[in-house]
């Protein structure tokens, strides 16, 4: 999904999380403990996230994962920002 910054999309990937109890890897602690914060706000429950220096993920009980603020993993990942990438993802854009 995309969007502006603060329209609601790490809300809406908190809701697929805990729907789906699918676990949300994050760019770094920081941005875990906000997101973890703000599903106990939101008082659903979900698998704590996951730091990209946690990764890669082992252990065959996972068998795909949420991404919050792609474009900050993609950075904590190659070290440099990303200029442009393509998906085979379909994309929902949400509104402010």
């Amino acid at each position: 999904m995309g969007g502006s910054r603060n329209c609601g999309k790490t809300t809406e990937l908190i809701k697929i999380s805990h729907e789906d109890q699918k676990y949300i890897v994050c760019s770094d602690r920081r941005r875990v403990e906000h997101v973890s914060r703000l599903a106990r706000q939101m008082n659903l429950d979900i698998p704590f996230p996951i730091a990209v220096d946690e990764l890669p993920l082992k252990g065959e009980y996972i068998k795909d994962v949420l991404v919050d603020d792609i474009e900050d993993v993609f950075l904590s990942l190659v070290g440099v920002p990303i200029y442009q990438a393509t998906s085979s993802m379909g994309l929902w854009r949400l509104d402010n």
